[in-house]
């Protein structure tokens, strides 16, 4: 009677095993989710101050930005944006909320973004994003290889 009651209970925690595994463990302010939303702010520090060797370095090969127009970028045609004359003139481009989704050697990173400046001939580009950041491991380097940026209501 005694086994036919322990095999159950076995079979279940074997069978839960597995989740506990699954389980995610609370941010502690340091590890990878930290570096990478450091990642983003630097990221976006040298996209505002069109340094544009820091992005040549970072920017994966493979790297794309799709804008909320649905216009889309190679790295080649964005670093080809940021050097010549008429890039954009960026005062503010503020992440807030980044949330790190870490997956081996890729993490995605969302986050709502306040951006600020306009365009060379003057045009506005002011407005709030929901933005989808891909960044992969390559050689154990974190590597830019894509943004999708969505227009967001602003935060109340």
């Amino acid at each position: 009677m005694m086994r036919r009651f322990y095999l159950p209970v076995l079979i279940a925690i074997l069978a839960a095993a597995p989740l506990a595994f699954g389980q995610t463990k609370p941010s502690t302010g340091t590890g990878p989710e930290e570096e990478l939303k450091k990642l983003d702010h630097k990221w976006l520090d040298s996209e505002k101050n069109l340094d544009v060797d820091y992005c040549e370095k970072f920017f994966a090969d493979s790297y794309v930005l799709v804008f909320p127009n649905g216009q889309a970028y190679t790295k080649a045609e964005w670093l080809g944006i940021l050097k010549g004359p008429d890039h954009p003139t960026i005062t503010m481009l503020d992440p807030e909320d980044i949330k790190v989704h870490l997956y081996g050697n890729v993490a995605i990173l969302t986050d709502h973004t306040t951006l600020k400046g306009h365009d060379s001939k003057g045009n506005s580009m002011d407005g709030e994003f929901n933005v989808f950041r891909v960044v992969t491991r390559q050689n154990g380097v974190w590597r830019a290889t894509g943004v999708v940026m969505n227009a967001a209501p602003p935060k109340k």
